[in-house]
């Protein structure tokens, strides 16, 4: 009897180390190529005079506000001497920023959608024409222009995504009439679009974007522009947050609607991102159309922390992982899927 329960025992320790190995086993970490689909090309001063701290996660860096104060004010004071977790500095010139970024695209083996303005884009993309594909930012109503016109800087300049499309942070509505002509142009190049949807900076209507609404994050306000354009290859950046049942139910009733992930993993808690936001959506059956997005703007240092994050994942198998950080992209985008 007493060799019976040993043999058990042994037996369940041996699967215990097989689990632990065994990389198609949850944990284990993703170390291939990586596409990043939500990457800024950014001046340094973007967000502010840098270098500019950064808290991961950034919820956390200003738990409570009183309005007799001016949020701004609040925002800057704990710029001063931040106090949190995961603290990340701003480089404090375009180099440097564009220098650390190519660092950890290499580090990491990133190719990464670059989303910047037409006459910065050719800054980065010198640095490291391998690593990046061109993506021009786009907002009503400081870039409306004749769709010929939008058409001649697209082929000029090789643009290979339009977006990030940020008529949010306007006060647009994602349906607005005025984006009709630039849908068609898209689908006539046959160009993927990235639309902003969801939160941007904590306090955003009071951070230089007053006509900002949380309402139009909501992604049923696309149903009619998909319907109208059934041929748009459209991902939703930052997926549509918090609008997590909405935006399930748009996948399911769109089949050719992509979502990345950029910056919402480092914008709260990991526990709540887990649980609420990525796992809700793989559970759904999306794990085939959630991309890899950094989001990473002046903090270099973002992008291999959302790697991390997005490997740490407890529900997430290594197969899933591949497909967030590399396969979904490459069939989003068009591009060769490497094995």
């Amino acid at each position: 009897m007493k060799n019976y329960f040993l043999t058990i025992i042994l037996c369940l320790l041996h699967i215990g180390i097989m689990a632990q190995t065994d990389e198609s086993k949850p944990y284990a970490p993703y170390k291939g190529p990586i596409i990043d689909v939500h990457l800024h090309a950014f001046h340094a001063d973007a967000n502010g005079p840098p270098p500019l701290p950064f808290c991961v996660p950034i919820s956390t860096m200003i738990q409570h506000f009183d309005p007799k104060d001016i949020w701004m004010d609040v925002v800057m004071k704990a710029s001063e001497n931040p106090d949190c977790e995961g603290l990340l500095w701003s480089p404090e010139t375009d180099e440097e920023l564009i220098k650390q970024t190519v660092e950890q695209l290499h580090k990491y083996n990133i190719t990464a959608v670059l989303s910047g303005e037409v006459d910065f884009l050719p800054d980065w993309l010198e640095a490291a024409p391998d690593r990046f594909i061109p993506s021009l930012k786009f907002s009503l109503p400081a870039d409306e222009m004749p769709v010929d016109s939008l058409e001649t800087i697209i082929r000029a300049n090789d643009i290979q995504v339009l977006g990030e499309i940020g008529n949010q942070y306007h006060g647009i509505a994602p349906n607005d009439s005025r984006m009709d002509k630039y849908w068609e142009l898209a689908v006539k190049l046959d160009i993927p679009v990235a639309v902003h949807l969801g939160s941007g900076p904590p306090g955003a209507p009071y951070l230089g974007f007053p006509n900002y609404r949380v309402k139009f994050s909501n992604p049923l306000q696309l149903e009619e522009v998909l319907n109208k354009y059934p041929r748009l290859r459209m991902s939703v950046m930052h997926y549509g947050e918090p609008f997590i049942d909405e935006m399930i139910a748009m996948m399911y009733s769109y089949p050719q609607l992509y979502v990345d992930l950029g910056g919402i993993m480092w914008t709260y808690p990991k526990a709540y991102f887990y649980e609420y936001h990525l796992k809700k959506m793989v559970l759904a059956g999306y794990g085939k159309r959630i991309m890899f997005g950094s989001d990473s703007m002046n903090w270099p240092g973002l992008i291999g922390k959302s790697i991390d994050i997005i490997n740490e994942a407890p529900f997430l198998s290594l197969a899933q992982k591949e497909d967030i950080f590399y396969n979904n992209a490459a069939r989003f985008l068009r591009l060769e899927i490497k094995k």
